[in-house]
């Protein structure tokens, strides 16, 4: 008897996990694909803002707008770091964790080995 309460119990608390895992899975694959298309976009406006940036200071002949235009092109760099490297936790994040586009389009849940588990 006690076997049966402990393997009821072992399911009631393990199955549910499963199905949170295959939700959190979906929540997972629809972010990588929203920062899929966002990324390269702020990647491009940062490129032009810093751009932009550049080609004000070539064009200004006065000292105020040579100093406004350096800290364009600063703060342009400044963004374009901030989000290649967002972009590279994201990578190893879901390289990582076996959830990046690959896995992803192949439809494969991510499955860690255990106690009864077989991957």
């Amino acid at each position: 008897m006690k076997k049966i309460i402990s393997i009821g119990a072992v399911l009631g608390v393990v199955a549910p996990l499963f199905a949170h895992a295959a939700s959190a899975f979906t929540i997972l694959t629809t972010i990588n694909q929203i920062l899929a298309t966002l990324i390269p976009i702020l990647i491009t406006l940062a490129v032009v803002y810093f751009i932009w940036g550049v080609i004000q200071y070539l064009v200004s002949g006065d000292e105020e707008k040579k100093k406004s235009a350096t800290e364009m092109i600063i703060r342009g760099l400044v963004g374009l770091f901030i989000i290649i490297a967002f972009w590279g936790i994201i990578r190893l994040i879901t390289n990582t964790f076996g959830v990046g586009p690959e896995q992803i389009n192949s439809g494969v849940v991510p499955c860690i080995p255990g106690p009864g588990v077989v991957c």
